[in-house]
């Protein structure tokens, strides 16, 4: 088994473009896609799904992920016959050898030809000193593969460190921060979560989350808007990540199974003979999160000297002491309301809250040393965990505060 990490987290100008190739000018049977050409046009956008496979790897997780790709290979790979075949793109930045040999970013696609042969194909390629965790990129990824592949629906498969909604330090020390990281020579670079929803231009099917902590009442909110399913786990993940011999047969069909995706997530963990087997997973609808939104508004104002004093250690945390201090913020949601006092009715509103938005949740007993017996599925902010600076973080730029005033 890999050893487990911990995954923290237009104006560019495009260099090159190794491949020529355009969706309407696509070769139905296979070979050279930039000198074939089939007139008229299916329609793709009745039946066709792009699955953006995002791997920002240009740190400590590159060997895990280098491997995820590999397996990706040897899932389900599209055929390339026709524009009603699902497209699966894949955008990479990975470590070669060290930090201080820059990686030109690439977005290929993924597909089988007349042989069966896996093929690489490349598309996009941005410069060495470009970064995976730059919004700018992200959002080129997704422009491009919308208006290159049109098609029903579009869903994000984001690989890399994570640490939920903390706030950014860009600076030579490696820091926490949302989502994504670029480990290069002189600094670490990474995206904060406002960054990263920015930079979607549509609405996604789905995003899944293959990143620690990334399980969080905050994210699933500020997503809302984003995606039609959020998959992701608050606690630390594995750094094998999710089971890529499956993941693209779960999402390249005419309707994406995400849920399943989260199935065979927890399954690979807890199969007899896991040598590693601690797992959490929470799918969400955020387009059903309004009822959490406002019973947890109400339920904060009633409780808010209960909440800025609770001892920490009677919380269900999401965290393991000891491995970074800003890390030790992320408790679960429904447990910090419980012992802040809310009433058994009040809780029954919570509960319904959550039933409402949250499609699927699981999780061990344990992760590695942590003990998991509160879990809900969403971790939150818990205001006695943090100091003044990032309570104001908090305050003034997270989504989910606005909505319910956890921090006034």
């Amino acid at each position: 088994m890999k050893k487990i990490r911990i995954r923290f987290f237009l104006g560019l100008s495009l260099l090159l473009a190794v491949s020529c190739f355009k969706d309407n000018d696509f070769a139905p049977a296979g070979g050279d896609s930039r000198t074939q050409s089939q007139p008229g046009r299916l329609p793709s956008e009745e039946s066709r799904q792009v699955m953006i496979m995002y791997s920002a790897g240009f740190n400590s997780l590159s060997g895990a992920l280098t491997m995820d790709l590999e397996e990706l290979e040897k899932g389900f790979v599209p055929t390339a016959r026709s524009r009603e075949d699902h497209i699966l793109l894949v955008f990479s930045r990975h470590t070669r050898a060290s930090y201080s040999d820059p990686v030109a970013p690439v977005l290929y696609r993924l597909y089988k030809d007349r042989a069966g042969e896996v093929v690489r194909d490349t598309l996009l390629r941005w410069k060495p000193e470009d970064q995976a965790c730059d919004p700018a990129v992200l959002e080129e990824v997704l422009i491009y593969a919308r208006k290159t592949f049109p098609a029903k629906g579009y869903g994000l498969v984001y690989s890399s460190h994570g640490a939920n909604w903390v706030p950014a330090k860009n600076s030579p020390q490696a820091s926490v921060k949302s989502i994504g990281q670029d480990n290069d020579t002189d600094r670490v670079l990474e995206m904060e979560l406002q960054d990263f929803v920015k930079s979607i231009p549509y609405k996604l099917e789905y995003v899944l989350l293959d990143a620690c902590y990334m399980g969080s009442v905050e994210v699933a909110w500020a997503l809302r808007e984003k995606a039609g399913s959020v998959g992701f786990s608050p606690t630390e993940i594995m750094s094998d990540g999710f089971n890529y011999l499956t993941l693209s047969q779960r999402l390249l069909a005419p309707r994406p199974d995400a849920l399943g995706v989260c199935q065979d997530y927890f399954a690979q963990y807890t199969q007899p003979g896991q040598s590693t087997p601690y797992a959490s997973i929470t799918l969400v609808n955020p387009g059903k999160m309004d009822p959490l939104a406002d019973v947890c508004k109400t339920l904060f104002e009633k409780y808010r000297p209960q909440l800025a004093s609770l001892n920490t250690s009677e919380v269900q945390r999401y965290f393991r002491r000891g491995l970074n201090p800003r890390f030790e913020c992320f408790f679960d949601l429904r447990h910090m309301l419980e012992k802040a006092g809310a009433s058994a009715s009040e809780m029954e509103q919570v509960d319904e809250a959550l039933g409402a938005c949250i499609l699927y949740e699981a999780h061990t007993d344990r992760f590695m040393s942590l003990e998991l017996k509160h879990v809900c599925g969403f971790s939150v902010y818990l205001p006695s965990s943090g100091d003044e600076e990032l309570s104001s973080y908090y305050k003034n730029a997270v989504e989910w505060n606005n909505a319910t005033q956890l921090i006034k």
